[in-house]
């Protein structure tokens, strides 16, 4: 491409929405039916009031009593709606917007997708990080991931409880965990994981539940290769490794940072 790429080239257009009254539990179905990872929230008016993601949910699941090796490991409160647990304001852009203003933004608020409002303020579409490794694909980024990948790696082991891989996830901070077996990767647990296993046993290991949707490669791949791959196979994270040693990771949001700096 010639031109700075804009945020209309790449964006998802007709996004799903839930309307703030819904319940919890519906932004829980419609987010693991159609595999998104957040859902904007949008009221009878048309006017957006904030975004409910896979962190909101795990942020509003209830941790239950642990001590029966029965008890499931998160649940909702029946009547909480959206409203009490969107993040709200949304971050939003408009169409016209560079790419990589976008993905700057994205990394300034710790964000995973923004937004597309037209200058009314109405909805038009979103934004998200998978959006800008297409663009990261599409533009050749000649970078190395290792130049890019975050480390240290968060790991969680697979026969460790989901109760521990759950509090890891959110004492990190991060939204996946690689699942490590005789000190190699053989999986990936992720807010999707924890969301799709909240009816599980806390105690359940987690190598019953952890996604084998994982991409290994070498450091010295390129990213724009890197992405192609992860684009192909669907995987939400790419393992970085070092003669077979995992050493780091890239994420989506890593993937924005390449676009920033490039």
């Amino acid at each position: 491409m010639s031109e700075a790429p804009t945020v209309s080239q790449y964006m998802t257009t007709r996004p799903r929405v839930i309307a703030p009254e819904a319940r919890i539990s519906e932004a829980h179905a419609l987010l693991r039916e159609h595999a998104f990872s957040a859902l904007p929230v949008v009221d009878a008016a048309g006017a957006v009031r904030g975004v409910i993601s896979r962190t909101d949910l795990l942020r509003a699941g209830r941790a239950m009593e642990r001590s029966g090796r029965g008890a499931p490991l998160l649940t909702f409160e029946d009547d909480c709606h959206v409203a009490r647990r969107m993040t709200s304001p949304a971050v939003g852009v408009q169409p016209a917007s560079r790419l990589v203003d976008a993905a700057a933004l994205m990394l300034e608020r710790h964000v995973h997708r923004v937004l597309v409002l037209d200058a009314a303020g109405a909805l038009v579409g979103v934004l998200s990080t998978k959006d800008l490794m297409a663009a990261v694909r599409d533009l050749r980024h000649p970078a190395l991931i290792g130049d890019f990948m975050s480390a240290p790696v968060q790991t969680v082991e697979a026969l460790d409880t989901l109760s521990h891989a759950t509090d890891r996830l959110n004492e990190s901070g991060v939204a996946g965990l690689v699942v490590m077996e005789d000190g190699r990767p053989t999986g990936l647990f992720t807010q999707t994981e924890a969301l799709q296993a909240r009816d599980a046993p806390a105690s359940t290991p987690v190598e019953e539940v952890m996604s084998y949707a994982m991409l290994c490669l070498d450091r010295s791949t390129r990213m724009h290769r890197a992405a192609a791959h992860a684009l192909a196979t669907r995987a939400r994270r790419v393992v970085v490794v070092d003669r077979h040693h995992v050493c780091g990771v890239i994420s989506g949001m890593d993937f924005a940072r390449a676009l920033r700096a490039r």
